[in-house]
């Protein structure tokens, strides 16, 4: 297989949640971001996260670019990762944080994926540098 090198500027959000991914799994994040971005081999209808975002319009991939975590949602996370720092979390807390932690997950790939078929369709306006921002 042939590598090419591209030279991506990504928000620092969405890098900062490849860097956590990528120590997690003790993986390089070239490695995350690729993985982000990779095609995936099965039927991409099968999962939500994975939905076929190809189909969608500009307009509607601009729209997943700006996806954020609900507040009250990045509230209780950044709630239960400061209680981690006092104490180990309750199993309950623990599965609450890993379920947020998955729809954060969730939100960086839509939006990573989101932004990189606008780039391929060169769709590089206004509003994706506002979106990156």
């Amino acid at each position: 297989m042939s590598v090419q090198t591209l030279t991506l500027e990504l928000p620092d959000e969405i890098y900062q949640q490849a860097k956590r991914i990528a120590r997690q799994h003790q993986q390089s994040v070239e490695q995350v971001v690729v993985e982000w971005i990779r095609p995936p081999a099965n039927d991409e209808s099968t999962s939500p996260v994975t939905e076929n975002l190809e189909a969608l319009s500009d307009e509607y991939l601009l729209q997943i670019a700006r996806m954020k975590m609900s507040p009250e949602d990045a509230v209780r996370l950044q709630e239960l990762l400061t209680i981690q720092q006092e104490r180990d979390l309750t199993p309950q807390e623990m599965g609450e944080a890993t379920d947020l932690l998955a729809k954060e997950d969730t939100i960086t790939l839509k939006k990573a994926r989101a932004l990189f078929l606008l780039q391929q369709r060169g769709v590089w306006s206004d509003d994706v540098e506002e979106v990156l921002g």
